[in-house]
């Protein structure tokens, strides 16, 4: 393709805008004073046009407008074509010129050119080079009707080097612990850097936790975490400045991959955006998971789960509909690719985003790479440009999502149950796992999985939430607990609530610093328990008896057990076999006018579920509907309506027994006393 200046491409990009029929609405959802609006219907494509010869952008425009999308992303990997001072460039050029902008992995080593994320987040150079094409790209299409919104970015969460190291990192993290601690005898107490002679006289002796011969002070390694994603956070927030500023009737966001990849804390990188979007890959992840796995394939139902998981994160980011700025529309990969999914796979992925609370869609990609890392990431057209095997169901699925509109697509999700997600107990966990087999991703999939299957909505929250709204809370591997957390949780059990935790439950503080009273520390009065011993288990897997008020088979214990001493709760489940047979491992506490329950074993997934399944019935939660397993029910809502989203997951046809007569509004259909679904299909349902 020849060479092109940076006007000339933003020119001939908001042509093809203009030409696939993209106008900017008569409600922009930016409103940096109050909450975005609803409108326009976010239902799109990602294209490339610095990737396409500028002789089919054209025709390429006519096929999208064609094919019923109301969006077009662009240019997320153009910077080339859009420096404004220093001329044409590629990364190798960039650092060059600048090599002090690149990252410095784990191990000290800095990162080379030549594929994608290999910039330092507090590197100042690098950032105002940044900074300057995103001031003149703001300025430049600022006007044009075509043009809705802002992407800052792209997937912030993933490299293939999570955090950098280098001096500059290491000059912004003194600084930054200069602000939060403000003074050395603060932050030496808080700490401990008594232990091995690590006192510090002077911030700017404060290193990195590159490798030094031992294991990094777990408190320095644990807030060097939160300084890299308050560096990456605090990045985005400079662009965010400029763009508010200069395109005030835009929105902006940005996109990441979501839970998978823990890096940054996305509540604070999402705080000041109009919306969050998230990439949705399942196809993908399944293949990845499969490539890593040591025991076999991965099921469908881990897929699905963790995918639903990932969404209901991304809708309590904000409370409110978000966006899937990247969904799979084929086989995909870089050096291997998936499957193409099956018949009705893609519409099925694109409707469990909608049902747990998407308001709106683009499609990676519209045309397939021919040349670079992603040839191998199938889009909507093949290589040769010919219809992908996906073209018609995607464009089936678009021209449904349409038809049920902004009401359907912006109604809430009314959950009365959650899930707490704490990234200080997940950095805390990596740093000192206790097991090498403990991941808190793992113990927090497993606990949503298990909750999941009581077919009731699900918020994904942070751990010093408002809880008032909640009939049940779960928390699972609380390894990081506040004084403040403690007493949201206080306050919600005393009021009614129930909330279930897990072992190791407050073993340490806010500081990475072992807890200096029983465990679980604050909360011991709470769960009406105090640990006597916490085991990590590495050989035979204990057993565990559960009560009359649990009863079932016996369970098993595996990688973890607590071993509780009940004061004022009662025993429902002991363990049978190994040093610590007969004594407890389950509890639950009466406090206040609600209860905790304390699961100090690692308990396999069928027991894991039917004991949170017991505690959410005693709760009050019911179940949307009894569906067959691999079926997903959700419901949306808005003001005296309601939509219940039916899912199959499977490769056979399910029946779904329903209250009362509905509508199908994917059919027109009236339905009344059950409804089936065919293999991976959908149902839309809106009481008649």
């Amino acid at each position: 393709m020849p060479s092109i200046n940076r006007r000339e491409f933003l020119s001939g990009t908001v042509a093809v805008l203009a030409a696939a029929g993209i106008r900017r609405p008569n409600r922009a959802l930016a409103n940096p004073n109050g909450d975005p609006s609803p409108s326009p219907l976010l239902l799109g494509v990602d294209y490339y046009p610095d990737q396409t010869p500028e002789a089919l952008w054209d025709e390429d425009a006519r096929m999208m407008a064609e094919f019923g999308f109301t969006n077009v992303r662009i240019a997320e990997f153009a910077w080339a074509l859009m420096e404004p001072v220093e001329g044409k460039f590629d990364f190798s050029w960039l650092t060059a010129k600048y090599p002090e902008i690149v990252e410095v992995n784990a191990q000290g080593a800095p990162l080379h050119p030549g594929g994608r994320r290999f910039t330092c987040p507090t590197n100042k150079t690098y950032r105002r080079l940044s900074l300057a094409i995103a001031c003149q790209m703001a300025r430049t299409i600022a006007d044009a009707p075509e043009v809705i919104g802002w992407q800052i970015d792209n997937e912030l969460t993933l490299s293939s080097s999570p955090r950098c190291y280098c001096n500059y990192c290491q000059a912004g993290f003194q600084e930054w612990l200069r602000s939060k601690y403000g003074s050395l005898d603060n932050l030496n107490r808080t700490w401990g850097t008594v232990f091995w002679s690590q006192t510090y006289t002077d911030f700017s002796q404060v290193p990195v936790p590159l490798p030094s011969g031992g294991d990094p002070n777990p408190g320095l390694a644990l807030d060097y975490n939160r300084y890299q994603s308050y560096a990456n956070t605090s990045y985005l927030e400079e662009q965010l400045a400029v763009l508010r500023k200069t395109c005030p009737r835009h929105f902006v966001t940005t996109n990441n991959v979501g839970l998978p990849l823990d890096l940054i804390d996305l509540r604070s990188l999402y705080e000041k955006l109009d919306f969050v979007a998230f990439d949705n890959y399942p196809g993908f992840f399944e293949m990845l998971l499969h490539e890593q796995s040591k025991s076999g394939p991965v099921s469908w139902d881990y897929i699905y789960t963790a995918t639903a998981l990932g969404h209901d994160f991304a809708r309590s980011l904000h409370g409110k509909p978000f966006m899937i700025m990247e969904q799979q529309s084929g086989k995909a990969g870089q050096r291997t690719f998936s499957p193409q999914p099956n018949k009705g796979q893609l519409r099925l992925w694109t409707y469990q985003t909608i049902a747990h609370g998407a308001m709106g869609v683009n499609y990676f990609r519209w045309d397939t790479a021919t040349f670079g890392a992603e040839e191998y990431w199938h889009g909507i057209l093949n290589h040769d440009r010919s219809k992908s095997p996906g073209f018609d169901e995607i464009k089936q699925t678009v021209k449904e999502l349409k038809a049920l509109g902004a009401e359907v697509l912006n109604a809430s999700y009314p959950a009365e149950t959650a899930l707490v997600f704490d990234y200080d107990s997940d950095w805390a966990l990596q740093i000192q796992p206790g097991h090498s087999g403990l991941s808190y991703t793992s113990q927090i999939t497993s606990w949503y999985g298990a909750i999941a299957s009581i077919r009731s909505g699900i918020d994904v929250i942070a751990p010093g939430a408002d809880l008032a709204s909640y009939k049940i809370v779960f928390a699972p591997v609380v390894y990081v607990l506040s004084e403040a957390q403690a007493a949201k949780v206080r306050s919600f059990v005393q009021s009614g609530g129930v909330f279930i935790s897990n072992f190791r439950l407050g073993a340490k503080n806010e500081f990475s610093q072992m807890a200096r009273t029983p465990l679980p520390g604050p909360l011991r009065d709470v769960m009406g328990v105090t640990i006597e011993d916490y085991v990590p288990i590495y050989s035979a897997k204990q057993g565990v008896k559960f009560s009359s008020a649990l009863a079932g088979a016996d369970g098993e214990c595996g990688m973890w057990a607590d071993v509780l001493q009940p004061t004022t709760a009662e025993v429902l489940g002991s363990y049978t076999s190994g040093a610590h047979a007969g004594r407890v491992a389950i509890t639950v506490n009466s406090f206040g006018k609600g209860k905790a329950v304390y699961i100090g074993a690692d308990l396999d997934p069928a027991s894991l579920t039917r004991v949170l399944r017991s505690f959410s019935a005693l709760a009050g939660v019911k179940p949307l509907l009894d569906v067959p397993s691999g079926v997903e029910v959700t419901v949306r809502s808005s003001d005296r309506k309601q939509w219940i989203f039916l899912l199959n997951h499977t490769d056979a046809a399910q029946t779904v027994n329903i209250p009362g007569p509905h509508t199908d509004l994917l059919t027109g259909e009236s339905r009344t006393g059950s409804v089936s679904l065919g293999a991976y299909g959908v149902r839309v349902l809106q009481a008649s």
